[in-house]
């Protein structure tokens, strides 16, 4: 099965963000299409009959579409709510002609099993989410729409336009033959948002008389700095370089943004100049990396306890001004620099892309834009009613400014964010880079007044924060002028940013090895990093990896392309 080839371009970690990161974005905006009301004539759709011809038009009569869901045990419904009857199964139906049936509901836990005991009996609903596995098992079975057609006809103009924020890359992983048979299910802050950056003590910098960092040897320079020469001035021998985790490439003290200024890519699939498929991980540029790390190992620079210390350890040694040095997310400040603040208020934190080894710009590794996609049974009556629920959920929740307040789609009674009981979540990539960039303009004029969610509360947040209110600090390190989101607005102005060049579903030898390939992958450079095996182990594991499968997993990958 070959895969439709197309252009090919560009947390729970912060409470205290929480609702900027759930949220929408309310706007007065109408970008959603004009609404269609019924020709009285059926589209043209493979036979389908359907009582609307365009975006976000009313069904009459009124139609049924089934579907199955999963759900949270910890969420609250509103009282007298369910996910049978909430604020969206009204408008649904009110407003659009559209009734909703669950044919069931469990905890997401289980979701996946059940999933698959229906997809092997052929029971299946109307539409549903599935993951990239799933989708090509369907797909491979005939049991999926094709939605081409029916996403031009019957996309909203907005919705069209949030699924190809990654120039196509979520898109491209769910066509096959030519054919879209699922409707990506974008994530809040995905794509360029998830490109790491560097924390640095800037007061430290200070201390020391040092320049902030420009390259790899810069980056080093400090480390070292900080390690060995009391960047704090309190006489101790306290204070670490480099901060590492000991997952290497997740959360903050990651690796992967420094492999990245080498124009190394752990975990990934990249094209050569062939345009061949080949694993980042095995790649030259990953032993130059690994090189640098041990040595900074061996002198001192790193925490000899790393491997035994996950993110949450390192967030202590910041917030205790043990580790001034460390490569992280967006929206670490938000939290895991923040506790070091409250605790010392003379601490100062900047934040800068991740630099090269000769100062060009680097491209950041992003990570997926999305993993699950909402499908549609062949054969199903009305195909185009899961698009029409999207544009809805878009139109109602992100397009629609609602006065007075409080808005419906905000919050309620509960804390309960009303957006979860909706059966198609599709969000804009970068509602929070848009935020930062409507704020800087509205601090630029001084007038946040015609600002919208959620940029007007981080606009609140940064007036307080100017006018001395030190608790609004968390917002500053993140949605200020020099915060973490002035990087992602570099990378994205610079059209900086690395997807993975293989989206598709795992290969089957991918399925069955890649787990225990990517454990040996992270024992192996563990022991590089400590000095416990020399560099040229690296020329081993790249063998050893080949021959567990890893040439098995390339040519498979290559042939889906």
């Amino acid at each position: 099965m070959k895969q439709k080839q197309k252009q090919k371009a560009l947390t729970a970690a912060s409470l205290l963000l929480a609702a900027a990161l759930t949220l929408g974005a309310c706007s007065n905006s109408n970008n959603g299409g004009t609404n269609v009301q019924p020709s009285g004539e059926p589209a043209d759709n493979g036979g389908q009959a359907a009582a609307v011809t365009g975006p976000l038009g009313k069904y009459d009569p009124p139609i049924e579409v089934t579907t199955v869901r999963s759900v949270n045990q910890g969420f609250k419904y509103d009282e007298g709510k369910s996910i049978d009857d909430n604020i969206w199964t009204d408008i649904f139906k009110e407003q659009y002609g559209i009734n909703v049936k669950n044919l069931w509901v469990v905890d997401e836990s289980q979701y996946r099993q059940k999933l698959n005991i229906s997809i092997a009996s052929g029971d299946i609903p109307d539409f549903m989410i599935v993951n990239k596995e799933e989708l090509l098992r369907l797909s491979e079975e005939g049991q999926l729409e094709d939605l081409t057609q029916l996403l031009e006809q019957y996309g909203s103009d907005y919705l069209k336009e949030l699924l190809h924020q990654d120039n196509g890359t979520a898109m491209n992983a769910a066509t096959y033959e030519g054919r879209l048979l699922g409707i990506p299910q974008m994530q809040v802050n995905g794509g360029v948002s998830t490109a790491e950056m560097i924390y640095v003590r800037a007061d430290w910098l200070k201390n020391l008389n040092l320049t902030e960092p420009k390259t790899i040897d810069d980056v080093i320079k400090i480390a070292e700095a900080f390690a060995k020469d009391d960047p704090d001035q309190d006489g101790k021998d306290n204070t670490y370089g480099l901060g590492l985790n000991k997952d290497l490439f997740l959360a903050h003290g990651t690796v992967k943004g420094f492999f990245n200024g080498f124009q190394a890519y752990p975990d990934i699939w990249l094209k050569d100049g062939s345009g061949k498929l080949v694993y980042g991980s095995i790649q030259p540029e990953m032993r130059t990396a690994l090189e640098k790390l041990s040595r900074l190992y061996k002198d001192g620079v790193i925490d000899r306890e790393f491997t035994v210390k996950d993110w949450n350890k390192i967030a202590e040694d910041v917030a205790a001004d043990r580790l001034g040095l460390a490569y992280g997310n967006v929206s670490d400040g938000g939290f895991i620099h923040k506790t070091n603040k409250d605790n010392n208020p003379d601490a100062e934190w900047k934040v800068y892309p991740i630099v090269s080894v000769d100062g060009s710009a680097v491209n950041p590794q992003l990570s997926d834009t999305a993993n699950n996609f909402f499908v549609v049974k062949k054969g199903a009556k009305h195909p185009e009613a899961m698009i029409q629920l999207a544009n809805i959920y878009l139109e109602h929740y992100y397009l629609t400014s609602y006065a007075p307040d409080p808005n419906p789609f905000i919050s309620n009674a509960n804390g309960v964010f009303p957006g979860k009981y909706h059966p198609v979540l599709i969000d804009p990539l970068n509602v929070n880079l848009d935020a930062f960039r409507q704020v800087q303009d509205a601090l630029a004029k001084k007038d946040g007044s015609q600002l919208g969610f959620p940029a007007n509360v981080h606009y609140d947040r940064l007036t307080k924060y100017a006018d001395g209110d030190q608790t609004m600090w968390f917002s500053t390190i993140v949605f200020g002028g020099e915060g973490s989101y002035s990087v992602v607005d570099y990378y994205d102005k610079n059209k900086l940013g690395l997807y993975n060049a293989f989206q598709g579903a795992a290969t089957p030898t991918m399925s069955e090895k890649m787990a225990s390939l990517k454990k040996f992958q992270d024992e192996t450079f563990t022991k590089i990093i400590m000095g416990e095996a020399p560099i040229s182990e690296f020329d081993k594991f790249v063998e050893e990896w080949k021959k567990l499968g890893g040439d098995q997993i390339t040519a498979e990958v290559n042939e889906r392309i």
